[in-house]
């Protein structure tokens, strides 16, 4: 329940944060360069988020993260799912059916993996790679947020779709994001627990998934206790 009512009201705090009037104006400049200076001193960072879309479902998944641009999704549960992106690709594996999906890694999560991130909110500045569209700022219960609608350059040097990163203040950390899936739904993340940051090293096979571990069943790294896939043998006549 303590769960449940933490999203609805991280949902409300993002509409609010765009259509109430007791949104507060913003000093911009400052607010950007608060934002790019935290996203270019993130070098890796491990967290608990809890994810729902626009249907009302909800999971609970772990992050890993580090620069430049490699990400490792694992979800609690009986979720398969293990998502993970590189210089070149965005990997979706479906660990129970031992299927690889491969795309383009080519979004606006990359906000968070991406070095020397440069924001601007001058769409024409093409010495950016981050445009902020809008930053809203809201006070709730004695605590202030902003939020910023961002959009990322691609590898085509056009933006991608947008990005609503929230964050709180005093200190500055980013408490989650909002985003569209391929078919236009909303995605909702809310970061519940920052686990590590900058963390001395990253074992880089977390960020990919070897024919040793497929074959074994044993494929995961993150903090959830999940037991390794056993398949069925396939028989041949």
């Amino acid at each position: 329940m303590f769960i449940k009512i933490k999203l609805i009201n991280l949902t409300l705090l993002v509409i609010l944060l765009f259509y109430s009037k007791y949104c507060y104006s913003s000093n911009q400049g400052k607010d950007l360069k608060l934002l790019e200076n935290y996203l270019n001193s993130l070098n890796n960072l491990s967290f608990i988020f809890e994810q729902k879309n626009q249907d009302a479902e909800k999971e609970i998944g772990w992050m890993q993260i580090a620069k430049p641009n490699k990400i490792r999704i694992e979800y609690k549960g009986s979720n398969d799912l293990i998502i993970i992106s590189n210089d070149f690709y965005l990997i979706l594996y479906k660990a129970e059916d031992d299927i690889i999906t491969s795309l383009s890694n080519d979004g606006p999560w990359n906000i968070l993996s991406t070095e020397n991130i440069h924001i601007t909110s001058d769409i024409k500045n093409s010495a950016a790679n981050t445009y902020v569209k809008n930053v809203k700022k809201y006070s709730l219960k004695g605590k202030n947020y902003i939020i910023y609608e961002i959009l990322m350059k691609n590898k085509s040097n056009q933006f991608s779709t947008p990005i609503f990163l929230y964050a709180s203040l005093e200190p500055f950390k980013i408490e989650g994001w909002t985003i569209n899936d391929n078919k236009n739904k909303k995605i909702i993340i809310k970061i519940n627990k920052i686990l590590n940051m900058n963390k001395n090293y990253i074992n880089p096979d977390i960020f990919s998934i070897s024919e040793a571990e497929r074959l074994s069943g044993k494929v995961w790294h993150g903090p959830f206790s999940k037991d390794k896939i056993v398949r069925k043998p396939e028989y041949r006549n």
